[in-house]
């Protein structure tokens, strides 16, 4: 799956704001050294390399449409280096204080493997922190996803598509890191609230992420019609805010 890295730049980012929060969590010091899994088009690296402005960043990402991206927002960073790569395939040893990974371990299957890898790739005392969506994470989005569907008859389009994510319980989570090694684990979950000031709005932050694989197996004009009866079910969340809906997510931390 291709992605648009200058969309998913310009769509207003309510993951980033999370990911602020897991960076603080992660109690980064000057001189540490920091894997980013899931890099992206590198604004989070950014802020992981200013604090550890005496060590290192490396983001790796599998997607080089945001590798590319990030290269040019990391650009000004002389600590930070760029590899495309999956987390999967990530093969380091003893290089790492600190694993990092935000909003990215749901489009990974494997995520026990990857969890492992974290393992190895950290020093002794090393800490992993990571945060991706958690199950059930936002009903609103997936009732506008169905309600698209339906809406356009295309149920048979996707009766055979498997999720393109997986979400782990906190449970499931600890189990990955105490069988990969880990401990003084802490995992849980917290509660947003996402507040959009209008449709458009809604739209650029489904199209960034969520919606591709949605999208991916439609003619440009299915898309269109998609995208619209997407963000229009969305006016069942207009509040006197703007438009309102909850979105939790799974934040989880262990230590070599």
């Amino acid at each position: 799956m291709r992605w648009d890295a200058e969309i998913y730049d310009s769509a207003k980012s309510p993951q980033t704001d999370a990911g602020m929060e897991l960076i603080e969590m992660a109690s980064v010091k000057a001189s540490d050294s920091i894997l980013d899994i899931g890099c992206g088009t590198g604004w989070l690296t950014c802020e992981l390399a200013r604090l550890a402005h005496n060590g290192r960043v490396m983001g790796i990402d599998p997607s080089p449409e945001m590798v590319n991206k990030a290269k040019e927002t990391t650009t000004s960073f002389g600590n930070i280096s760029l590899m495309q790569t999956p987390a999967q395939k990530m093969d380091f040893k003893d290089e790492f204080d600190i694993v990092y990974s935000n909003s990215a371990l749901q489009w990974v299957k494997e995520q026990e493997d990857v969890i492992v890898r974290s393992f190895k790739a950290l020093r002794k005392n090393g800490r992993i922190a990571v945060q991706l969506p958690a199950k059930d994470f936002c009903w609103a989005m997936m009732e506008n996803i169905h309600s698209a569907i339906s809406a356009l008859g295309l149920e048979s389009k996707y009766k055979k598509m498997e999720s393109p994510w997986r979400f782990p319980l906190k449970e499931e989570m600890e189990g990955f890191l105490k069988n990969a090694g880990f401990t003084k684990i802490n995992s849980f979950y917290r509660d947003y609230t996402l507040l959009f000031e209008n449709i458009n709005d809604v739209l650029d932050w489904g199209v960034s992420a969520g919606l591709r694989p949605f999208l991916a197996p439609l003619s440009e004009k299915k898309q269109e019609r998609f995208k619209y009866a997407f963000a229009m079910g969305f006016e069942n969340y207009r509040t006197e805010k703007g438009i309102e809906f909850s979105f939790r997510r799974l934040f989880a931390f262990g230590e070599k």
